[in-house]
């Protein structure tokens, strides 16, 4: 039988925190506080690590199972809240007073947060691309022995590229003539249309001069456009204004519009929680970001960091999941949005009705 102590390992855990203060004679107070808010973060780190790592084997198949989806969906829903979780936790170590701080920051040179292995591992395992990072060179703060750990614990697939998967493959986008972006093309183009009309209507009753807001519209369905051209796609790809697949594009806007099709719902929210994901992981750092600001100001951080101001970049162009986001921009009112063929709208029923 286990004993609760032991089940835990206590006598290691209660026993890790070492104050560099006090080994300098020195004993600061707070300095327990930073040592287990931070420890804590390592301990959740990796359960979101765990989590992440369940649902890239999930999606990152063949075929996945609808059961598999509401599984993914409920894996992420839980990193999500670990993370906000985090984000609160900065709450904590601010009952830490800058003065306070002062009285062993000395001591932790060179370490710093930004030595993480963990957070490494996660930034590569949920598919930051390398070209955005705001140092290029993160690789250097970290140890030998963690170069090679970080290497070996992010050698397949990003939560990115396990998504990608998972989207080129869904179905009910075609039946036989039909294709869900040709309809969904001709709807767009009838709405652009119909805006035109409109704003030249109201500008000769009152008055004005309708081409820049014409010249809008036209910009606005070169942008639609772009994402049903193959051509034009694989130049957003090569720009870098776009890195996900046509496919999983189309299919993210897919399930986008037909959200309330009972099949499409949970692959929907699944989708919506990777978005909240990419939210909560830019909130930490924008947290950790106000933290470290108020501790040391402008000063360069333990590790030879920028510190604050590194920090807020990170926060603002270390982000994974635009490509979904940005598709907001893309999505057309219910009103003219196309009706399924009555084959695959019975199709993502999940009961088909009996016919009398």
């Amino acid at each position: 039988m286990a004993y609760y102590s032991d089940y835990l390992a206590l006598d290691v855990l209660l026993n890790a925190q070492h104050p560099e203060s006090d080994k300098h004679g020195k004993p600061a107070h707070d300095e327990m506080l930073f040592i287990i808010t931070h420890q804590t973060f390592e301990l959740w780190f990796k359960q979101v690590l765990v989590e992440v790592g369940t649902v890239i084997t999930s999606l990152n198949r063949a075929y996945v199972p609808e059961t598999d989806i509401a599984l993914c969906l409920a894996r992420v829903q839980r990193v999500n809240r670990i993370m906000e979780h985090l984000v609160n936790q900065f709450t904590l170590i601010e009952t830490m007073t800058p003065g306070d701080f002062m009285d062993f920051r000395a001591y932790l040179n060179p370490a710093s947060g930004f030595q993480s292995i963990q957070w490494r591992i996660l930034e590569r395992t949920l598919g930051i691309p390398e070209n955005v990072r705001v140092n290029k060179h993160y690789m250097d703060a970290l140890s030998e022995e963690h170069r090679t750990a970080l290497d070996d614990a992010t050698n397949g697939p990003t939560l990115f590229a396990a998504i990608q998967r998972w989207l080129e493959q869904i179905p009910f986008m075609e039946s036989g003539k039909y294709a869900f972006w040709d309809a969904y093309k001709v709807a767009v183009l009838a709405m652009l249309e119909n805006d035109r009309t409109e704003v030249r209507t109201l500008a000769v009753a009152e008055g004005n001069d309708p081409t820049a807001a014409v010249v809008q519209i036209d910009a606005n369905e070169r942008g639609f456009l772009a994402l049903f051209e193959a051509e034009s796609y694989a130049e957003l790809l090569a720009s870098g204004a776009r890195r996900m697949s046509q496919r999983a594009t189309l299919a993210t806007l897919f399930i986008s519009t037909y959200r309330d099709k009972p099949l499409l719902h949970t692959p929907y929210r699944l989708l919506d929680a990777i978005i909240e994901l990419d939210k909560v992981v830019s909130l930490w750092r924008f947290r950790h970001t106000l933290m470290v600001s108020r501790m040391i100001g402008m000063r360069v951080g333990t590790g030879g960091s920028s510190g604050h101001d590194y920090l807020m970049q990170t926060a603002m162009k270390q982000r994974v999941f635009d490509d979904l986001t940005s598709l907001s921009s893309f999505l057309v009112p219910s009103h003219v949005t196309p009706e399924l063929p009555a084959e695959i709208a019975t199709r993502l029923q999940f009961v088909n009705e009996a016919k009398g």
